[in-house]
């Protein structure tokens, strides 16, 4: 089996049997945290055996991308603000569900908080960035963007509200988009750890 077949089957198979995961996941670990934590435990060495790039090369750090991550970070804090003005306007009753996910933050402390946070958007940018995206995106280019994107979002269902799942979706088509043109770990996981922060601690969108 070539390279380029064995990818997109991994692909599939990290977004099919990653959905499974996580609705056993939901069903038998009830801090969200904890739960997340363990699903990437247990997808990133799947990943990295499964799918086959040259992973010493996109997780090579380079300054640059440094830069670039945390110049998107913002940038996306700036729309999610602008989409959470308009969500408040035709949409408010999919805010309140933002609130009492919010709330899930008081959960643990935060140290705790802080170290999951890291873990958890590396083990998204290495399964569903790298993992699922690369394979997507040689095979179909910027179309392999939006499906990647949308395998991303599946992960959210199992324990996600809505608009998460529109989140997920939006932002992560950027971050997919960043590591496939950029070729790198680094400038997305920037991206997504940075707006992550600026959402859940330090400029929430409320």
């Amino acid at each position: 089996m070539n390279a380029s077949r064995n990818n997109l089957l991994a692909a599939a198979g990290l977004t099919l049997g990653g959905l499974a995961l996580m609705w056993l996941l939901t069903v038998h670990v009830g801090n969200l945290w904890h739960r997340l934590a363990w699903f990437y435990l247990a997808m990133i060495p799947v990943a990295l055996l499964a799918v086959r790039l040259d992973w010493k090369a996109r997780l090579r750090f380079k300054p640059g991308h440094l830069a670039i991550g945390l110049g998107a970070a913002c940038a996306l804090w700036l729309v999610g603000w602008l989409g959470n003005l308009l969500l408040r306007e035709f949409t408010p009753d999919m805010l309140d569900e933002l609130g009492d996910f919010y709330m899930l933050i008081e959960t643990l402390p935060r140290w705790q908080l802080w170290l999951l946070l890291v873990w958890i958007i590396a083990g998204e940018e290495i399964v569903f960035r790298q993992g699922v995206t690369i394979p997507l995106c040689e095979k179909w280019k910027w179309p392999g963007v939006l499906l990647a994107a949308c395998c991303f979002m599946l992960v959210h269902i199992p324990w996600a509200p809505p608009v998460l799942w529109l989140a997920s979706l939006f932002f992560g088509a950027v971050w997919s988009a960043m590591a496939w043109k950029l070729r790198s770990f680094w400038a997305p996981f920037v991206a997504h750890l940075g707006w992550d922060i600026l959402v859940f601690l330090v400029a929430r969108y409320e």
